[in-house]
């Protein structure tokens, strides 16, 4: 059975993330041990090791003698996080083209269908559901737990800006297209292909969501995305 120091720590953990994914807490913002400690009813102790935790993952900064704040993302982040996404998911792509698992298969072709529909409907919730679910099918297809891990650190890092940018205009009908290139490769079992369609996706939403920052988002903030 766990202990409650390490029960709390995980309470905490998940407060602390969704808020900071989902902007309870605005990056820039500071908070204390002490602070969260009296929300959630817990001893600082535990507080302070999901801290520890939210920092190594990229989600707070810890700033000498001004204490933790959320962290500030910059131009420089996304593209080295977009980097990473690149270099990795290729990888991925390729070992789920080579999967012979026919259950997994109709999976991620049931679940293309269903982003279609979301996307039919406008319906961004549902779509940024259905598209965490296609790549998570398609990991299961790479079977590399690993890979699957870094690529969900790397996501959680710029959650906060995703749905304002899925939103946008016509980004899910673009997005869509994309998505089935990267699917009907995988399906094709066309390794080169999977490989090509999932680094043409990832630079083209790396370069409008720079383009977007730049223009729309960035002048207009001081403290950070």
């Amino acid at each position: 059975m766990a202990n409650s120091t390490s029960t709390y720590q995980e309470k905490t953990y998940k407060y602390m993330k969704s808020q900071i994914m989902n902007l309870g807490f605005k990056p820039g913002e500071y908070v204390t041990d002490t602070q969260i400690a009296n929300v959630l009813n817990v001893s600082r102790t535990p507080v302070r090791e999901a801290f520890r935790i939210l920092e190594h993952e990229g989600l707070l900064i810890y700033e000498t003698r001004r204490g933790w704040k959320v962290y500030s993302l910059t131009l420089e982040d996304i593209k080295e996080i977009f980097a990473l996404k690149i270099i990795i998911e290729k990888m991925i792509a390729v070992r789920a083209a080579s999967c012979e698992d026919n259950q997994l298969r109709e999976k991620l072709a049931v679940c293309l269908q269903e982003m279609k529909e979301a996307m039919i409907n406008n319906n961004v919730d549902l779509w940024i559901k259905k598209d965490t679910d296609l790549h998570h099918i398609i990991h299961q297809m790479a079977n590399s737990k690993r890979a699957e891990s870094i690529v969900e650190n790397l996501n959680d890092q710029w959650h906060r800006l995703r749905i304002g940018f899925t939103a946008r205009t016509d980004r899910m009908q673009r997005s869509y297209k994309e998505h089935e290139e990267i699917v009907k490769a995988i399906l094709e079992k066309d390794n080169t292909q999977a490989e090509k369609a999932t680094q043409i996706h990832l630079a083209l939403v790396q370069e409008e969501l720079i383009n977007l920052l730049k223009n729309l988002v960035l002048p207009f903030v001081s403290k950070g995305i």
